[in-house]
């Protein structure tokens, strides 16, 4: 991503800290320290990508609302004498477990203990805790050795009132924050960067009709939302204790092996099926806001190309392989098709 980057033109700069900000009517100034001195720099706008404790986020006066860490649990990056053949998850009255290999020899544990879920985060993890919890919570322990990371992570909650202040906008970490679930912080990352990187390229280039700049906010909010319910639900069957919590698990777990519902939560924890707002634009086109799965779309060419777009200019489909105008006709048909071909391979 990085090589993509600069090839492109970008300029990728380490050891830079913002230390403060200041909005004017068409740039925003940045201070940056690096290296013990500081400078100024401009920009027309200002991306915070910094994670939970951005910096630009609380400079641009952004409020971060949500609850603390309530409950716990524990990640080990560490090798395994006796590696599981496929990736392993197990559940149970002592929590929940998950082991997954991530390369060069070395798996991932992530574990919830219902003994141990009160821990703070702050808390060392070692690596005999870790034998333990395994041992309890899978009845054997792998042969766990030689950590490479041991961590705790809690299920804090947090998200931007807005995710635009003026030329000041968020995304990823710098936007929301939710238990560890699934790997959705990434995925809703890289929605959120994929919504705002051609919207804030459009604006830069002066082809931007007036509000698609705002959309960003009004379309990845709601994302956000309907992920932090996803995290928070599924924290609550990762932690259920009681038999009551613990039958609410089994009948959802039931309720996943059915191929529809099965699907349509695989999409919606991929990221690929965050909701959106209604459009409500008199003859907005039907499609409007649809993921065109499958296909490659292009906005450089062929004046002639159909004019399906959400917001911005219109979209070549290339539907073949070769990038040919793609005419109005019957386009909605093969969308749906291509996207009921991609559902059934989710």
């Amino acid at each position: 991503m990085e090589e993509h980057a600069v090839a492109v033109g970008a300029r990728v700069l380490r050891g830079q800290e913002v230390v403060s900000l200041t909005q004017g009517p068409d740039a925003v100034e940045v201070v940056i320290r690096a290296g013990g001195t500081h400078r100024t720099v401009q920009a027309r706008w200002v991306v915070g990508c910094d994670g939970t404790r951005s910096a630009v986020r609380q400079a641009a006066g952004i409020d971060f609302p949500g609850q603390d860490t309530t409950l716990t649990g524990w990640l080990a990056d560490v090798e395994l004498d006796d590696p599981p053949t496929a990736p392993l998850a197990a559940t149970g009255p002592a929590g929940s477990f998950l082991a997954a290999p991530i390369g060069d020899g070395v798996h991932r544990l992530a574990g919830l203990s219902t003994a141990t879920m009160h821990r703070g985060t702050g808390e060392p993890l070692t690596l005999e805790e870790v034998r333990e919890q395994t041992r309890t919570l899978l009845g054997r322990d792998l042969g766990i050795r030689n950590p490479r990371w041991l961590s705790r992570y809690g299920n804090a909650t947090r998200q931007a009132t807005r995710h635009r202040a003026g030329r000041v906008l968020v995304a990823g970490d710098a936007a929301h924050m939710f238990f560890p679930a699934g790997g959705q912080g990434m995925n809703l990352g890289i929605q959120d960067a994929t919504n705002l990187g051609w919207k804030l390229a459009a604006t830069l280039q002066d082809r931007a009709p007036d509000g698609l700049l705002d959309s960003y906010d009004t379309e990845r909010r709601p994302a956000a939302r309907a992920v932090i319910d996803n995290t928070r639900a599924q924290l609550a069957l990762f932690a259920a204790a009681s038999p009551e919590q613990i039958a609410l698990r089994e009948v959802w777990s039931a309720a996943l092996a059915e191929p529809q519902t099965n699907r349509q939560w695989a999409r919606r924890i991929a990221g690929f099926d965050d909701p959106l707002p209604a459009d409500t634009t008199p003859g907005a086109h039907p499609l409007n806001g649809t993921r065109l799965a499958g296909l490659a779309l292009d906005a450089t060419d062929a004046p002639t190309a159909h004019p399906l777009m959400h917001h911005g200019r219109p979209l070549l489909l290339d539907l073949g392989g070769t990038r040919t105008p793609c005419p109005a006709e019957g386009l909605e048909q093969r969308v749906a098709t291509v996207n009921s071909e991609a559902a059934q391979a989710i």
